[in-house]
């Protein structure tokens, strides 16, 4: 009888451990803003190197909404800058800083303008040219509604190529081999 007693509340008392951490978890779960949904935030598609830079992977993140679609692409352009948080490989040298952003919505075109560390701190190579541009391209494309085509720029300047290989002295439209699922 006396060891029914003790199975009793052992039993109980791991019922209550188990409710006391299911009851902590949720609280911890909706601590974390990353998490939490809100007005103010919106789901963003950025797009970084897989690991064996093969290929382009979405890290979806939480970016807080912007009053216009201009504001809205310049922050893309600087979380894509600030680099994954996931298991991927940033596609942007970190030195890289956006001067200015147009949006032309008769061309469906967003004009990126990057400094010069843009293109003389990239790594190179065909594959990290090819990586960078869709990387951009890709996410401006995803996020962006009513857009379809990213002109790159450098110090205001149409160029020939980032590093060598790729032409992009015209806009550029979604490459959606490139990505990876």
């Amino acid at each position: 009888m006396k060891r029914k007693k003790v199975l009793v509340i052992l039993g109980v008392l791991i019922l209550l451990i188990v409710a006391i951490l299911l009851t902590q978890r949720e609280r911890v779960f909706y601590r974390i803003p990353f998490l939490a949904p809100e007005e103010n935030v919106k789901l963003a598609r950025l797009y970084f190197a897989s690991p064996d830079a093969d290929y382009l992977r979405v890290e979806a993140r939480r970016i807080l909404r912007e009053e216009s679609i201009t504001d809205e692409a310049k922050a893309l352009v600087e979380e894509l800058i600030k680099g994954p948080r996931e298991n991927l490989d940033p596609t942007i040298p970190p030195e890289t800083q956006l001067r200015e952003l147009y949006i032309v919505p008769e061309e469906k075109c967003v004009y990126l303008d990057f400094n010069q560390a843009f293109r003389t701190n990239h790594p190179g190579g065909s594959a990290g040219e090819l990586l960078t541009i869709y990387s951009l391209v890709n996410t401006m494309i995803d996020n962006l509604e009513g857009i379809e085509r990213v002109q790159i720029l450098v110090e205001s300047e149409t160029i020939e190529t980032l590093a060598g290989h790729i032409d992009i002295t015209k806009p550029l439209s979604r490459n959606a081999p490139l990505v990876e699922y």
